[in-house]
């Protein structure tokens, strides 16, 4: 289940980030600060390569950008919430070329070793969102508890 790897902290509702880029740096930072020995370039330069193989933006509104991560230690999630936007890359763009605009950001880091695991939180991440309204609650929270509280009523 999400919330078993998420909590209010590791939730930042007013992402300051205008760029993909800069929202996977930011997102970051909350990870950072719950997990110390994460190496910082080490994840940056995983998300950066893996979303220049394939866009992360997976579901209307929301992107998942993800990738192998050694100084991970565990499965690792922050969340973000863009309340203007940030345009991602299509995840099809041979189809569709337009470039998506994300609200909501799921940002993840693992280590080989939890491969299972991090494929289960994909799972769970995209029946959370398909949920009818939910970006639209997500983007009415005003804290990150009533965002964490609104994930944990959804998996009921």
């Amino acid at each position: 289940m999400l919330s078993g790897f998420i909590s209010p902290d590791s939730i930042k509702v007013d992402l300051e980030s205008s760029e993909k880029e800069e929202s996977f740096a930011e997102l970051l930072e909350v990870l950072v600060a719950k997990n110390p020995e994460l190496n910082r370039r080490e994840a940056m330069d995983a998300l950066v390569a893996r979303e220049e193989k394939m866009s992360t933006a997976v579901f209307p509104l929301v992107a998942v950008p993800h990738a192998l991560c050694s100084s991970a230690g565990n499965t690792l999630v922050a969340m973000g919430v863009s309340r203007s936007g940030i345009e991602f890359d299509s995840p099809e763009p041979e189809t569709n070329p337009e470039h998506p605009v994300v609200n909501v950001i799921f940002e993840i880091l693992f280590e080989e070793k939890d491969t299972e695991t991090h494929l289960h939180l994909l799972r769970d991440i995209l029946e959370i969102v398909s949920k009818p309204d939910f970006v639209k609650n997500v983007l009415q929270a005003k804290t990150s508890r009533e965002v964490y509280d609104l994930i944990e009523s959804m998996e009921m």
